[in-house]
């Protein structure tokens, strides 16, 4: 399941603080800072004092949504850099596994607003894409019910909740028809 959707910074925070209040679901980091562990966030304040929601262009801040009724459990992969090209830093993680459900935010360069995404694998293309021996394991121990329900959840409050329009299959969020309406683009 994809969806995409128009939002900006008190967009986001609305849905976050949705996602923490009204799901049983999780925000964690997708991938950590640098030199840093993977977080779990336990309110949208906290995602607010690490990340800049507003400046930055396609998918600024990114994130992996897990409950415990999903039943499998995230990986954090530990990721070696080499620190002549990443201004001194050894390692970040990436937090991965079939069936989390990705969030990607949105964010403004210059006078464009970029979508935010929603998505995950379903379970054919989960099972479709396992390797033998990957340290995430088989795809068959997630419960893909609970899964699309979560994901069924959440669309359905971005889309017929807090979308004020739409345009094509993607809803435009309050605060994102706004910045529409005084001529920023949105791709």
């Amino acid at each position: 399941m994809t969806y995409d959707f128009y939002a900006i910074k008190q967009d986001q925070i609305d849905l976050l603080d949705f996602i923490l209040t009204e799901t049983k679901l999780q925000i964690i980091d997708h991938y950590s800072a640098y030199d840093e562990e993977v977080l779990r966030y336990t309110s949208a304040t906290d995602i607010t004092a690490k990340f800049d929601l507003y400046n930055g262009g396609s998918f600024g801040s990114n994130f992996a949504l897990w409950s415990p009724e999903f039943k499998g459990q995230p990986v954090f992969e530990k990721i070696n850099l080499d620190p002549k090209r990443c201004k001194g830093h050894t390692f970040r993680y990436s937090t991965m596994d079939w069936g989390l459900i990705r969030l990607y935010l949105g964010q403004i360069k210059g006078n464009v607003l970029s979508k935010s995404h929603i998505g995950h694998f379903n379970e054919k293309g989960a099972i479709g894409h396992e390797l033998p021996n990957s340290i995430i394991g088989p795809a068959s121990v997630w419960n893909w019910e609970e899964i699309n329900k979560a994901s069924r959840k959440l669309k359905y409050h971005i889309h017929n909740k807090m979308a004020v329009k739409k345009t094509g299959t993607y809803g435009i969020l309050k605060n994102a028809e706004i910045l529409e309406q005084q001529g920023f683009m949105l791709q």
